[in-house]
Protein backbone atom coordinates (compact mmCIF):
# COMPACT_ATOMS: atom_id res chain seq x y z
CA UNK A 1 0.00 0.00 0.00
CA UNK A 2 1.77 3.06 -1.01
CA UNK A 3 1.66 6.29 1.64
CA UNK A 4 -0.46 8.81 -0.50
CA UNK A 5 -3.46 5.39 -0.17
CA UNK A 6 -2.29 4.77 3.93
CA UNK A 7 -2.78 8.80 3.99
CA UNK A 8 -6.40 8.75 2.19
CA UNK A 9 -7.78 6.00 4.31
CA UNK A 10 -6.14 8.10 7.20
CA UNK A 11 -8.14 10.84 5.88
CA UNK A 12 -11.58 9.12 5.22
CA UNK A 13 -11.35 8.10 8.69
CA UNK A 14 -10.36 11.06 10.38
CA UNK A 15 -13.42 12.59 8.59
CA UNK A 16 -16.09 10.01 9.44
CA UNK A 17 -15.33 10.38 13.12
CA UNK A 18 -15.01 13.88 13.33
CA UNK A 19 -18.36 14.22 11.68
CA UNK A 20 -19.51 11.66 14.09
CA UNK A 21 -18.37 13.47 17.03
CA UNK A 22 -19.25 16.57 16.40
CA UNK A 23 -22.46 15.37 15.59
CA UNK A 24 -22.93 13.60 18.91
CA UNK A 25 -21.92 16.89 21.15
CA UNK A 26 -24.13 18.72 18.77
CA UNK A 27 -27.33 16.85 19.56
CA UNK A 28 -26.05 16.51 23.34
CA UNK A 29 -26.24 20.86 22.89
CA UNK A 30 -29.69 20.50 21.12
CA UNK A 31 -31.26 18.33 23.71
CA UNK A 32 -31.73 20.29 26.12
CA UNK A 33 -34.04 22.44 23.86
CA UNK A 34 -36.30 19.46 23.00
CA UNK A 35 -39.21 19.03 25.22
CA UNK A 36 -39.12 15.30 26.69
CA UNK A 37 -41.26 13.07 24.41
CA UNK A 38 -41.18 10.72 21.68
CA UNK A 39 -38.22 12.76 19.23
CA UNK A 40 -36.08 13.44 22.06
CA UNK A 41 -35.75 9.67 22.46
CA UNK A 42 -35.17 9.02 18.90
CA UNK A 43 -32.26 10.74 18.58
CA UNK A 44 -31.03 10.98 21.80
CA UNK A 45 -31.53 7.08 22.16
CA UNK A 46 -28.12 5.36 21.45
CA UNK A 47 -27.23 1.60 21.51
CA UNK A 48 -23.35 0.31 22.42
CA UNK A 49 -21.38 -1.19 20.23
CA UNK A 50 -18.21 -3.32 21.04
CA UNK A 51 -17.05 -4.98 23.89
CA UNK A 52 -16.31 -4.98 27.48
CA UNK A 53 -13.22 -4.24 28.88
CA UNK A 54 -11.47 -7.69 29.44
CA UNK A 55 -8.29 -8.47 31.63
CA UNK A 56 -5.34 -10.71 31.13
CA UNK A 57 -3.06 -11.02 33.68
CA UNK A 58 0.01 -12.77 33.22
CA UNK A 59 1.76 -11.79 36.50
CA UNK A 60 4.61 -10.03 34.46
CA UNK A 61 2.27 -7.65 32.78
CA UNK A 62 -1.45 -6.94 32.60
CA UNK A 63 -3.28 -6.48 29.88
CA UNK A 64 -6.27 -4.29 29.80
CA UNK A 65 -8.77 -4.36 26.39
CA UNK A 66 -12.02 -2.75 25.54
CA UNK A 67 -13.63 -0.93 22.45
CA UNK A 68 -17.28 0.50 22.85
CA UNK A 69 -19.04 3.11 20.62
CA UNK A 70 -22.88 4.65 21.21
CA UNK A 71 -24.63 4.42 17.61
CA UNK A 72 -27.19 7.25 17.59
CA UNK A 73 -29.49 8.54 14.88
CA UNK A 74 -27.36 11.79 15.48
CA UNK A 75 -24.52 10.23 14.86
CA UNK A 76 -25.33 8.17 11.73
CA UNK A 77 -26.31 11.82 10.29
CA UNK A 78 -22.94 13.17 11.54
CA UNK A 79 -21.13 10.36 9.54
CA UNK A 80 -23.87 11.21 6.77
CA UNK A 81 -23.06 14.64 6.32
CA UNK A 82 -19.23 13.87 6.45
CA UNK A 83 -19.19 11.77 4.18
CA UNK A 84 -21.42 13.87 1.46
CA UNK A 85 -18.58 16.34 2.43
CA UNK A 86 -15.83 14.07 1.73
CA UNK A 87 -17.50 12.67 -1.58
CA UNK A 88 -18.18 15.88 -3.58
CA UNK A 89 -15.45 18.63 -2.03
CA UNK A 90 -12.75 16.86 -1.91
Amino acid sequence: MKISQRRNLLFIFLVLLSGAILSTALSLFVSSAFPDGVVKDFFMNSRPLGWDPFTLNLQVITLTTGFTIDISVASIIGISFAWYFLRYFR
